[in-house]
């Protein structure tokens, strides 16, 4: 095999990958369990994670990085008017009880600040349930240093 061929061939090889797996791996969040969160959603919601939708209209915010678990900012904002917002829950993933949260925010902002613990890196989720019965999903991920339940 010649210089041009291993080229041609290696080039190919990498832009098949980049297309196969990369964008996947990509959309993975860093401490992602969506077993034990499938178990908390059925639990509040009844309802799986595939019923989610994500959406641009929930704006979860976190620290990508906090030293102790046990107490963690998380801020979440709707865009929708307040009269579509039924309610808005929290979830960690990797949480020995993963629900965080629940709210109704009835005539208020739909707008929430909090703190939470979280037991290890995970992801945490804001599920939002509008009033015309769908979930929209926004996600994050925090690296703990220190576990916060325990």
């Amino acid at each position: 095999m010649n210089r041009r061929a291993f080229l041609r061939s290696t080039g190919v090889a990498l832009g098949a990958l980049a297309l196969a797996g990369l964008p996947v791996r990509a959309q993975a969040l860093e401490g992602e369990d969506l077993a034990n969160l499938e178990k908390a959603l059925q639990e509040a919601l009844g309802k799986g994670f595939r019923d989610l939708t994500p959406s641009n209209l929930v704006r979860l915010t976190m620290p990508s990085i906090a030293e102790s678990g046990a107490n963690v900012p998380a801020e979440v904002e709707v865009e929708l008017p307040s009269a579509q917002v039924k309610a808005i829950h929290l979830f960690a993933d990797k949480n020995p009880t993963p629900r965080l949260a629940s709210f109704m925010p009835m005539k208020a902002l739909p707008a929430y600040a909090t703190r939470v613990r979280l037991a290890e890196t995970s992801a945490v989720r804001a599920v939002v349930e509008t009033a015309d019965g769908r979930l929209l999903l926004a996600s994050a991920s925090t690296r703990v240093t220190v576990g916060g339940c325990g």
